[in-house]
C-alpha cells in the first residue's frame, strides 16, 4: 500500500462526503419545492371553502377559523420557502429569485389578508373576514400572473 499524504487523504475524504452529501441537497430542494406546492393547493382550496362558508347566512364560524387559521399558516410559512438554489424544477420565474422584493412584498400582503381574515373569524366579525379574504385572493391572482410560468 502506498502511503499518501495527509494533505490528499484529507482531499479524498472531503470529496467523498461532498458526493454523498449531493443527493441529501437535491431532495431538500425538491421537498422545499413540493412543501410550497402543497401549502399553495391548500391554500386553494381552503380559500374557497371558506369564501363559500362566510357567503352563507348561517356562517359556520368554527370551520372559518379552522380554515383561516390553516391559511394564515401556509402564508406565512410561504415566506421562508423560496429560498435561494431552490428553482430549479420549479413552476415558479427566475424573477422570483433574481428580483425577489415584489415577489416578497406579494407573499407578505397574503400573509396580511389572511391574518386580518383569521383575527376577524376570532371575533366573528364577517365583513373584516370577507376583506382580509379578498384582499389575500387578489395578491393570489396578482403574483400568479407576474410570478408563475405556467399560468
Amino acid at each position: 500500500m502506498i502511503k499518501q499524504p495527509n494533505g490528499i487523504t484529507n482531499v479524498k475524504k472531503t470529496l467523498t462526503t461532498l458526493l454523498a452529501a449531493l443527493p441529501l441537497c437535491v431532495f431538500a430542494q425538491q421537498n422545499v419545492i413540493e412543501q410550497r406546492q402543497d401549502a399553495f393547493n391548500d391554500i386553494d382550496s381552503l380559500a374557497k371553502q371558506t369564501e363559500e362558508a362566510l357567503s352563507k347566512s348561517d356562517i359556520n364560524w368554527p370551520l372559518i377559523t379552522e380554515n383561516s387559521e390553516s391559511l394564515k399558516n401556509h402564508s406565512h410559512a410561504l415566506l421562508s420557502l423560496f429560498p435561494q438554489g431552490s428553482q430549479e424544477n420549479s413552476k415558479a420565474k427566475a424573477s422570483v429569485w433574481n428580483s425577489p422584493d415584489k415577489f416578497q412584498r406579494l407573499l407578505k400582503q397574503m400573509d396580511d389578508g389572511f391574518q386580518t381574515l383569521y383575527q376577524a373569524s376570532l371575533n366573528q366579525d364577517s365583513s373584516v373576514a370577507e376583506l382580509g379574504l379578498e384582499r389575500a385572493q387578489d395578491t393570489c391572482g396578482s403574483c400568479h400572473r407576474s410570478y408563475r410560468s405556467r399560468w
